[in-house]
């Protein structure tokens, strides 16, 4: 189930689209998408893929874009600028997400002459993630709105704020391999009678607040960065899918902790001790359940580290000098000893075979 998520998710995208149903009919019929999206009485427990998500999600996006008022020359520019592919590179080389998202706050003040920005305010065991929206100029090319990665543009009132606060909560989550449990979420506007919201972020939003923020634990600001240049890229290339991947209460420990390595092996992976604190639990729990699930925390970290291998060996952009350093290897000759035990064969030899 790791790569599905609710239907109910993407039927609300469909309930906040500017269409109506004969001309949602015919934008799901142009993607290939199931007609159950648009039943009322679909199953509770229906799912949709990641994959299909996404695409729904960008072709609603580009609607929604459309339908804005067409007063300058350069909209394709813009949708193609990749501010936030600059922004997101500064994040992943942090030490951890409180840092990430002081650079990402950072870049907010520095990029814009507008008010638009977010702040990271602790409060006693809480952080809170607060956004301000400037309502004289919520067009500004890097307002928080912009949320889309590669085709920066704006999207409109309550919609664009939940949508780019939402955005930003997964991709906390995507950075550090963990889902962020949100202690609660405020909008001080307020609430739409014809959205259901809530489902967006899976619980209920607080409207009419003092403030737009989300808050969450402030442990989650120590968690450590686990993504690569090269993971980023693959979350660009096929966003938003991939912030779906990392879900509350539905992978197996194992995954979990798979998700918490990351794919970026080049800092020291997390020890025993660390890697339990993560999870809120004690080091004999953690041995425990992973031995009711036939594995130990060694052999997940050798197998995230096998398949970086597997991967960057299947690319052929990398000598084996540059793959030790890659994935954290002191030297050549151990990477060569550690392929060989996972595989049975050499680096070398596996490049031989695949070829």
């Amino acid at each position: 189930m790791a790569d599905t998520i609710p239907l109910r998710h993407a039927q609300s995208l469909l309930r906040m689209a500017p269409m109506d149903a004969a001309e949602l009919r015919r934008e799901l019929q142009a993607l290939n998408l199931p007609l159950v999206l648009l039943e009322e009485s679909a199953r509770s427990d229906a799912r949709i893929s990641a994959e299909d998500y996404g695409r729904l999600f960008m072709r609603l996006v580009h609607h929604i874009q459309d339908q804005l008022p067409a007063t300058r020359d350069d909209a394709d520019a813009i949708r193609s600028f990749s501010a936030y592919r600059m922004m997101f590179q500064a994040m992943l080389h942090s030490r951890d997400l409180g840092e990430a998202l002081q650079r990402a706050a950072i870049y907010f003040r520095r990029l814009q002459s507008s008010g638009e920005r977010f702040a990271i305010e602790p409060a006693g065991e809480q952080v809170v993630c607060r956004f301000v929206f400037d309502e004289a100029s919520e067009r500004a090319l890097a307002a928080p709105e912009n949320f889309d990665m590669e085709q920066l543009h704006w999207l409109p009132g309550l919609t664009g704020r939940i949508l780019s606060m939402a955005n930003w909560h997964r991709v906390c989550g995507w950075f550090t391999g963990c889902y962020i449990d949100i202690d609660a979420i405020e909008m001080t506007q307020a609430a739409d009678a014809t959205n259901a919201y809530q489902q967006i972020f899976g619980q209920p939003i607080q409207f009419g607040a003092s403030r737009n923020a989300l808050i969450f634990n402030r442990r989650y600001l120590s968690f450590p960065i686990v993504q690569s240049e090269a993971s980023l890229e693959a979350m660009l290339a096929t966003y938003p899918a991939e912030l779906f991947r990392i879900r509350a209460g539905e992978s197996s420990l194992s995954q979990r902790i798979r998700n918490l390595i990351g794919s970026d092996f080049s800092r020291p992976l997390p020890g025993l001790q660390d890697m339990a604190e993560r999870l809120t639990m004690t080091t004999p729990t953690l041995h425990r359940r992973l031995r009711e699930e036939d594995t130990s925390y060694q052999q997940l970290k050798d197998q995230c580290r096998r398949e970086a291998a597997e991967r960057y060996l299947d690319s052929d952009d990398h000598t084996a000098a540059e793959l030790s350093e890659l994935l954290g290897f002191s030297d050549a000759s151990t990477f060569h000893r550690a392929f060989k035990k996972w595989t049975g064969m050499t680096p070398q030899e596996y490049r031989d075979q695949r070829g």
